[in-house]
């Protein structure tokens, strides 16, 4: 589903809240009062209706947004951005500070509110596969049973194994989803389910999985389970126990699986178009992902709003070094909800410190070039 596309624009106001031990910015986001795009979003029906107010002096309901005054604490600077509700935009671009800049990612740390950092990605594609007995080995301990407890049990004893070892295990649980994603769009299983088939089938262990490969009808839709899927991605799941942060590795399996999201997304367009459902876009909605970029050899804090969705992490990076930069601390994204049209509180960093406000701002508050 596509994102409404309109223009937006508008200012980023940095504030503080000061108390006896914490500091804690606010990077506050408010739209220009852009009466036709958003009130175009608003008669399509696809804000909540929480958001919405009626403006006396133009008798229309329009979405409330966030103002100046709702901005918390002090006020420290700001930034004018502009952009497109379905692109990447870019809020936040200072320099750090000069005594900072010996050592930024110390001056990036410390950020009590960050979120869960973006996952490793390891490619097993090169690797060559293990022979069916420790694959399946691995399978069996399952023993049939696809729930999400016997799967977090099983990645726990598969992260027992050297990290050579899991990532031949991903490699090889992908050439076999691959095969049997093959033999399931035969047997006329819709792409919707095929993700949930192809996990049911690994999981049933490898004499369903002969069979089905041999002859698709064999198939059964009640082998699949809430947690079937998840056998596809066990390998990730034992690292990620190993790293202490999420893991995704691609497979030969990896690309397939775009494929068949893409089909099923067309299949769900084709049952909007028989049944007369008229498809809309889908309501803007961002997160903001925060890091310290190098360019040109110039040092700088950087923040964009990054469209929802399931690349986000690519999104952030490719946005945060569009002019040829390189990350050297982050990304992180904000540790909240994110925000739509409404704008408000796009990041906030909440530091456990009682140094001086005045030291506080010189060390670590950046101000965009005017």
């Amino acid at each position: 589903m596509e994102i409404l596309r309109v223009p937006l624009s508008g200012d980023v106001i940095r504030s503080i809240v000061a108390t006896a031990r914490t500091r804690t910015e606010y990077f506050s986001v408010v739209f220009d009062a852009d009466v036709e795009a958003i009130n175009r979003a608003a008669r399509r029906e696809i804000l909540p209706t929480e958001h919405f107010a009626v403006i006396p002096d133009a008798g229309i309901e329009m979405p409330y947004t966030a103002q100046r005054e709702d901005v918390p604490g002090a006020m420290l600077g700001e930034r004018t951005f502009r952009g497109m509700s379905d692109e990447a935009i870019t809020i936040w671009d200072a320099v750090i500070p000069e005594s900072a800049r010996a050592d930024p990612v110390a001056w990036f740390d410390g950020n009590e509110l960050r979120d869960p950092p973006p996952p490793i990605r390891m490619d097993a594609t090169h690797l060559d596969a293990l022979p069916d007995a420790e694959f399946w080995s691995v399978i069996d301990e399952l023993g049939g049973r696809l729930w999400a407890r016997t799967i977090d049990a099983e990645a726990a004893r598969l992260a027992s194994a050297p990290e050579g070892v899991i990532l031949r295990w991903a490699q090889t649980a992908g050439e076999k989803a691959a095969a049997i994603a093959d033999a399931l769009a035969r047997a006329g299983v819709a792409p919707s389910w095929q993700i949930n088939a192809i996990g049911a089938v690994l999981g049933k262990g490898q004499r369903a999985y002969d069979a089905v490969l041999a002859r698709p009808e064999e198939f059964e839709r009640g082998w699949m389970t809430d947690g079937s899927p998840q056998v596809i991605w066990l390998a990730d799941q034992a690292l990620a126990r190993k790293a202490g942060r999420k893991v995704h590795i691609v497979t030969a399996f990896t690309a397939r699986q775009r494929e068949i999201a893409a089909e099923a997304a067309q299949e769900v367009a084709a049952y909007q178009r028989e049944n007369g459902v008229e498809p809309r876009p889908r309501e803007p909605g961002f997160r903001a992902a925060r890091a310290v970029v190098e360019v040109s050899g110039v040092v700088r804090e950087r923040i964009v709003l990054v469209p929802d969705g399931s690349a986000m992490d690519d999104a952030a990076l490719v946005a945060l070094t569009a002019d040829g930069g390189a990350v050297i601390a982050g990304p992180e994204f904000a540790n909240q909800q994110g925000i739509g049209l409404w704008g408000g509180e796009a990041f906030v960093i909440k530091r456990r410190t009682s140094i001086a406000f005045d030291e506080y701002v010189r060390r670590y508050v950046t101000f965009p070039e005017r």
